[in-house]
């Protein structure tokens, strides 16, 4: 299995997502602000870079960002639960290719370093351009529509937005079956 196949079934999984109790729970776990907390899929230099592409794609507006929301937990955990191993593996090669070359065209050693606009560049260049090639003559278009798609599915998901926008209720709410018709 190739790259590109393995970060479709990881978009086709992930899009998969139901509003199960396994993934609620796991959702919830991962709003609490647990500073010992340690990614178990991402490495800390990935997990920055992941932090940093949500917030652009999810910004702090009126409304909690990406950040507030703790989104990168959620995203870690829902991978290394749910993602084969193999398919695993490419996604982080491929996260990890695309931070090398942002690093290296920018000359930067640490993605903290990096601006945000030069970061948002990057990101539109990639996310909707099937033409575009780096330096390296590769085109990084589904890892960013992977880290959209993820940002995306991972907000509407959460606590916040559930309660405050979709208005969901975890239990129903009051039934009278008696009701002239």
């Amino acid at each position: 299995m190739n790259r590109r196949e393995a970060l479709k079934n990881i978009s086709i999984s992930f899009g998969s997502i139901t509003l199960s109790a396994g993934v609620l729970s796991m959702f919830q776990s991962c709003q609490s602000n647990n500073s010992d907390w340690s990614p178990e899929f991402f490495s800390n230099n990935q997990l920055s870079f992941v932090d940093r592409m949500f917030e652009l794609i999810i910004p702090e507006t009126d409304t909690p960002g990406a950040i507030s929301l703790n989104l990168s937990s959620f995203v870690d955990s829902y991978i290394s639960r749910n993602i084969p191993s193999k398919n695993q593996s490419e996604l982080s090669s491929e996260i990890n290719e695309f931070l090398n070359i942002i690093l290296k065209n920018e000359s930067k050693n640490n993605i903290s370093e990096v601006d945000d606009i030069s970061l948002e560049t990057y990101l539109s260049n990639h996310i909707d351009n099937k033409s575009f090639k780096e330096s390296n003559g590769e085109n990084y278009s589904q890892i960013c529509e992977l880290l959209r798609e993820m940002a995306f599915r991972s907000y509407k998901l959460s606590e916040y937005v559930l309660i405050n926008k979709l208005r969901y209720v975890p239990v129903p709410g009051y039934y009278d079956g008696n009701v002239d018709i």
